[in-house]
């Protein structure tokens, strides 16, 4: 599994380097950016799971970041904002641009591994859940389409699918289900391609 890519967005080296040590066993993929503008040509770059953003830096700010990013609901990050004021200003703009918790100077190493770790599992499992349903219902979708008819050739018995080619029959199954097949060969299959076997196994039988 690839590891979690962690962006910190920070134009304080201090900050940069306390981030780092709080983070750097936790198995995380670590990129720094100096200022939002740099920090967003990262972020599209690597896709990261998971921004520390600073709002106070040069060239572009945090806010700028924010509003650069258009933020949605079902986003597949995680933005924490890196604050050494937070007045309810700040916060409340922040969390209009859709940012998911804040953290306050001086920054607690603790707080910092705990609220990754907490961002990144539920996202990943966000994502477990996303994936299933999908599955379900594709699952769904070929149950209904198997339920509904099935065009047979009259003549080799071959079955069209949904791409408009013709399978054998076994063939199309395995496509559309988890169905295992044993092949054998019934009676009246016996009887038309293999008589002398048949006629064999006839005076092999008992009588009764």
């Amino acid at each position: 599994m690839e590891a979690p890519k962690v962006l910190i967005v920070d134009d304080e080296p201090a900050l940069q380097k306390a981030l780092k040590m709080a983070l750097k066993y936790e198995g995380y993929q670590l990129d720094f950016a100096d200022n939002g503008e740099s920090g967003l040509e990262m972020f599209h770059r690597i896709n990261p799971d998971l921004v520390f953003l600073d709002l106070k830096m040069p060239v572009m700010d945090g806010y700028h970041f924010l509003e650069s990013l258009e933020i949605s609901p079902d986003a597949p990050y995680t933005i924490i904002v890196i604050t050494g004021h937070g007045i309810d200003q700040e916060i409340e703009k922040c969390y209009n641009l859709g940012i998911d918790f804040f953290l306050k100077k001086p920054l607690s190493t603790v707080e910092v591994c705990c609220i990754a770790r907490r961002c990144i599992e539920v996202k990943r499992l966000k994502a477990e859940r996303e994936k299933l349903i999908e599955n379900l219902q594709q699952a769904q979708e070929t149950i209904n389409y198997l339920k509904a008819f099935l065009v047979i050739c009259s003549s080799c018995k071959r079955v069209r699918d949904e791409d408009e080619q013709w399978l054998d029959l076994d063939t199309y199954l395995r496509k559309h289900s988890d169905t295992q097949f044993s092949h054998g060969v019934c009676p009246q299959c016996i009887e038309m391609l293999y008589p002398d076997i048949l006629e064999v196994i006839r005076k092999k039988e008992p009588k009764k």
